[in-house]
């Protein structure tokens, strides 16, 4: 089951009926680690190969360009009819031997990404109405991914600029997809469509396990789903981990009990802040840790930036800096004037747990009877 973001997801997908791209020929997904980016790429991708549509698929890591064009690429025009790669061939782009199958590049020709793009794209155009679909996941804003995301873009764009029907969908989060439309070769980004990927409302999230379960063969009692869907908070990867834990804590039962939902609650919740919330909260600079952390003083969720301002001892132009980056981050959102909250759940509790004094008392592990041996043996 995908939930939420049924409107967006028609509107994309329509394009690969249809080749009416619209505002849909560059598309930015953003949003939390865990809030269903790359379901929405995978989604995007079965629709377009449904349609006829040739499909890269790849994330941001280094080597991009050449993995694109040394084996994705290649790896499309195998899927060809012989009569299309012969006229491929005839292009002077690729080389093939007897069995047409994908040997080198004639260097005659220097080989450009959009060279490429615009032939398989005038290929399918003698064929069928359909186009080449290309995401790349995990966009990062280190310097170096920028600049070869920002030289793969713009190779993209020049494509699209010579007829190619091409649809290019970026998925990360929005502070790295920020920095990636600022780049120099990256213009035409600053028009595509935006998708911010947050929280799923509690009538979503209780559609979401409710179907999953139903499909999965299986009941659920209404005050489990309740139970689930409160512990989830919509975040969607805590929707498919507090679901999961519940249905095996069903057996071999045909229903989940508001017991199953129960024992999911703490193993879920464990899982999400071990998995995902840890490492979010590693990877923030100190002051961003400052700043959530002077915000986890707050138990009731909700945090004045003026409390914030007092609690780091900084003024109020230093505390909006980070209050904007932590929000484009997708960490936080603003909650009515002069107010945040947490966008991911959980975090808030998180942090207090890690700032927590200890308790001091006694853990019991049963080796207090086998205290260690001194470090150094006796003479």
């Amino acid at each position: 089951m995908f939930g939420g973001h049924d409107e967006e997801l028609a509107e994309l997908t329509a394009v690969f009926e249809t080749l009416d791209f619209g505002e849909n020929q560059s598309v930015l997904i953003s949003g939390l680690h865990g809030a269903g980016k790359t379901s929405m790429l995978a989604k995007l991708q079965d629709s377009a190969k449904d349609n006829g549509w040739l499909v890269i698929s790849d994330d941001a890591s280094a080597g991009l360009m050449d993995r694109v064009m040394e084996t994705a690429v290649p790896t499309l025009l195998s899927e060809l009819s012989h009569e299309a790669r012969g006229r491929l061939t005839g292009l002077g782009i690729w080389q093939l031997n007897a069995q047409w199958e994908y040997v080198d590049r004639h260097r005659e020709v220097k080989p450009l990404l959009r060279r490429d793009l615009v032939a398989l794209s005038a290929e399918l155009a003698t064929q069928r109405p359909a186009g080449l679909l290309i995401t790349i996941d995990e966009v990062s804003s280190g310097k170096v991914r920028l600049r070869e995301l920002s030289r793969f873009a713009l190779e993209v764009s020049h494509a699209i600029s010579e007829g190619a029907n091409v649809m290019i969908v970026f998925a990360g989060i929005k502070v790295d997809l920020d920095a990636l439309v600022e780049q120099e070769h990256t213009t035409f980004l600053r028009r595509s469509r935006e998708l911010d990927f947050r929280r799923l409302t509690p009538r979503q999230t209780q559609h979401v396990l409710a179907e999953s379960i139903h499909i999965g063969g299986k009941q659920i009692e209404p005050e489990a789903l309740t139970l689930l869907a409160t512990i989830s908070q919509g975040y969607p990867y805590l929707v498919q981990l507090a679901g999961d834990f519940a249905w095996r804590s069903s057996g071999s039962s045909s229903t989940i009990t508001t017991a199953d939902a129960h024992a999911a609650h703490s193993r879920a919740i464990t899982a999400v802040e071990r998995r995902v919330i840890s490492r979010v909260y590693q990877d923030l600079s100190d002051k961003d840790q400052e700043f959530v952390t002077a915000m986890a003083a707050d138990e009731g969720g909700r945090s004045k930036i003026a409390d914030i301002v007092r609690r780091m001892g900084v003024s109020d132009q230093y505390v909006q800096v980070y209050k904007k980056r932590l929000i484009e981050s997708g960490y936080v959102q603003a909650d009515g004037r002069g107010h945040v909250v947490f966008s991911l759940p959980y975090l808030g509790d998180y942090i207090r747990s890690m700032t927590a004094e200890p308790s001091g008392a006694p853990v019991s592990d049963d080796w207090g009877d086998f205290p260690p041996p001194s470090a150094h043996a006796p003479a």
